[in-house]
């Protein structure tokens, strides 16, 4: 059997369908882009609360380094270095964020008879954007996290990225001619092409930083302990023992002294291949997963201002707690010397044992602005 369907009314359920279908359509497109609009804003403003921005650029990441509102990052020359780790970005949010407050550091876009200055085309764009880099700590147990300090945690910076002196920066960012997108370098163009000032592979455009959060944290101290010659000092709860002896070498042999030993100041560990005799104390930890520690005061040739030792000797994150526990040492050699023998004419010293445990959190750009 046939069913015959008016042409005319056919038209009109086909036209009716297609008008349907388009605005279903057109309401999944704009939910969408709506909700993606949102997330993006959204990220943006999460990256805007979590980074600070320099005062003014620089190519260091400074990872482990204090932050002072009016100075930004200072470094401690006694500090030892933080092993680093460098990764891509792949937040497309982030990249933007980097871009854009690396134009915002560089200088301003001009517009003029050269036209307007900027990255030419989509492709030097996207070539800058993906060469942004995370810089942070291997492990950040080894910040040297003091209480109500912030410290540096985390880098963000613009790989091949070149920003000339200040006094010549003219424009804004640019792509210079002749570079390839593969190793692309965006330039900050200058008042006079030969005029091109001090340049700088790399531009780190924000900071993330952390501090301890007070509320979590705790102290052991042991207490300021005698340390004597040839005596050990059992620290049970700490798995640790020290001992303290004087280690020396025959004038004349040629040796030195072992090149493992950490020094108390930078000096002695300048002059070590010089150095005949050394107060040493050996931290020997009774957990097979820690390394002992063998620090070195010099006995001679004596070097003033040098008697005193002090910072973390171990470090961890305990995955159970998510707070960081470490171990500080402080020692203090009151006075000490030797015979024409090299032999112990005189010690006087103490050491005391301080465990930690905290949990940090992350600081607002707002509390560190002035």
């Amino acid at each position: 059997m046939k069913i015959k369907v008016n042409r005319k009314y056919a038209k009109y359920l086909i036209f009716f369908i297609a008008v349907i279908i388009f605005f279903v359509y057109s309401g999944c497109v704009n939910t969408s882009r709506t909700t993606m609009e949102s997330h993006k804003k959204g990220m943006e403003g999460v990256t805007e609360g979590e980074y600070v921005v320099p005062k003014r650029p620089v190519d260091r990441a400074y990872i482990g380094s204090a932050w002072s509102k009016q100075f930004g990052p200072v470094e401690d020359p006694t500090t030892s270095d933080i092993r680093t780790k460098k990764e891509k970005s792949l937040n497309k949010i982030q990249q933007d964020f980097a871009y854009n407050r690396g134009v915002a550091l560089g200088g301003k876009t001009i517009a003029g008879p050269m036209g307007e200055v900027g990255l030419q085309g989509a492709a030097a764009q996207k070539a800058m954007l993906e060469n942004v880099e995370i810089i942070s700590a291997v492990s950040i147990a080894d910040i040297p996290f003091e209480p109500n300090i912030p410290y540096i945690t985390e880098a963000l910076r613009l790989g091949n990225f070149r920003l000339r002196d200040d006094a010549g920066i003219k424009a804004g960012i640019g792509v210079s001619a002749g570079t390839q997108f593969g190793t692309g370098t965006a330039v900050a163009e200058t008042k006079s092409q030969a005029d091109r000032g001090t340049e700088g592979e790399g531009l780190v455009v924000a900071y993330k930083l952390h501090t301890i959060d007070m509320e979590t944290y705790k102290k052991n101290d042991a207490g300021n302990i005698p340390l004597d010659l040839e005596k050990y000092i059992d620290f049970p709860q700490a798995n640790l023992v020290a001992v303290a002896r004087l280690q020396k070498i025959e004038p004349g042999t040629g040796k030195s002294l072992p090149r493992n030993l950490l020094w108390a100041c930078p000096k002695a560990n300048a002059l070590s291949r010089d150095m005949v005799a050394a107060w040493i104390v050996e931290l020997k930890s009774t957990d097979p997963k820690r390394k002992s520690l063998t620090i070195a005061f010099p006995a001679f040739p004596k070097i003033d201002d040098c008697h005193n030792f002090s910072g973390v000797i171990f470090s961890r994150i305990n995955p159970l707690t998510d707070k960081i526990e470490r171990q500080k040492i402080n020692i203090t050699v009151l006075d000490a010397d030797l015979t024409d023998a090299l032999q112990p004419k005189k010690w006087v010293a103490r050491m005391s044992l301080t465990d930690e445990s905290f949990n940090i959190r992350l600081v607002k750009p707002s509390e560190v602005e002035q």
